[in-house]
């Protein structure tokens, strides 16, 4: 049979399987014959009983997330809003009809979007193999589109420039501000566990502070959570300088009351968060155009945590996942560890440039 010429532009051919119809669709009619063919040589190999073409992919993306179930917030918000939302133009279409062409249409214009485009390939490919398995589908048609890259921004995965260190350790700051940038450059806490830290987790004459908790900042008012994996529970040792600075914040405060915290006593909101790390930026540029240096514009806490992740380098490999709150030393070295040579301890380097090559003294004798 010819294959025929939708209304769409596409082209369309019918075979039957067993007495069970298929549709097969091409941009042109040779490309539509050739994935009837595919697959009657698939069905004439026997592979597999031939699966019901009455399931649409929306259904089997619901039945797949019901499977998967995530818990967390966060997880949801980018499955419902972010990744099905692109993707809701497949679910009327019957799963077994859906082919590389149909996906390409979907990741064509998140080609410039890396971040959100590595998302949705990741969960068409999780669909569809999920498929597989319950034999809906006999092959993955995203085995025939290039997956994207995720290029991460240089700027994300830096620490503090020679300049932005002399205007922090020049800027006089509000003991709110102070506080976080403590926080988030001297111990390395997330976001989220910075602000969700408590009176309570502070102890002074054990000199501890205790992360078990975090804060889900997915809407304005944050609810309280488990750290982002098993790793995040620790216990960090206080820095003796510290000690002092620790004891005199919190005498005054209740067991419960957060160190960074609203009027009311509750954790910091998403907009309150923002604008405390808004006004010490502002306080970065006044200080840098005082001191006539140029610094970057987009300080945040996670540069932070690259910068104190940088400092550690020095300890043991256990030492840095411990104190990074990572299960493994890998996601330390490849996520945070971005060094250049302002980072090179150069007088270690030229000891061990001396040792290798010899001393011109050496050299004579």
């Amino acid at each position: 049979m010819p294959a025929n010429k939708r209304k769409d532009g596409r082209y369309e051919i019918v075979h039957s399987f067993n007495g069970v119809r298929k549709h097969f669709y091409g941009l042109t009619a040779e490309e539509a014959e050739e994935k009837m063919w595919r697959e009657i040589i698939r069905y004439k190999d026997s592979i597999g009983e031939y699966p019901d073409t009455y399931d649409t992919f929306g259904d089997i993306r619901r039945r797949w997330y019901k499977s998967k179930s995530p818990r967390q917030a966060a997880t949801r918000k980018m499955y419902e809003i972010d990744i099905f939302r692109k993707i809701e133009t497949l679910d009327n279409r019957l799963i077994a009809d859906i082919d590389e062409n149909d996906i390409n249409e979907i990741m064509d214009p998140l080609l410039d979007k890396t971040n959100i485009a590595e998302k949705v390939y990741m969960c068409l490919n999780q669909i569809f193999q999920y498929a597989m398995v319950k034999k809906i589908v006999r092959y993955n048609p995203m085995d025939l589109v290039n997956r994207p890259k995720n290029k991460t921004s240089n700027k994300a995965k830096r620490g503090l420039t020679q300049n932005e260190k002399a205007v922090i350790e020049k800027t006089v700051w509000n003991k709110r501000q102070e506080l976080l940038l403590k926080l988030v450059l001297g111990y390395g806490l997330r976001k989220e566990e910075a602000t969700a830290l408590q009176k309570k987790k502070i102890d002074t004459q054990a000199r501890t502070i205790s992360i078990d908790q975090a804060l889900d900042y997915t809407e304005n008012v944050p609810r309280i959570k488990k750290p982002k994996s098993d790793a995040g529970k620790r216990v960090l040792p206080m820095l003796d300088q510290d000690v002092g600075y620790f004891a005199d914040l919190i005498k005054n405060l209740k067991d419960d009351d957060y160190l960074l915290q609203m009027q009311n006593r509750k954790p910091l909101t998403q907009n309150s968060y923002r604008q405390l790390w808004e006004s010490i930026r502002r306080r970065m540029r006044k200080t840098a155009k005082e001191m006539k240096l140029d610094i970057p514009d987009d300080l945040t806490s996670r540069i932070c945590r690259h910068e104190y992740s940088i400092s550690i380098m020095s300890l043991t490999d256990r030492e840095q996942m411990y104190l990074m709150g990572h299960e493994d030393i890998s996601t330390t070295m490849k996520n945070y560890q971005t060094i250049n040579v302002e980072h090179i301890n150069r007088k270690e380097l030229n000891r061990i440039g001396k040792n290798k090559n010899g001393s011109p003294s050496s050299a004579k004798k």
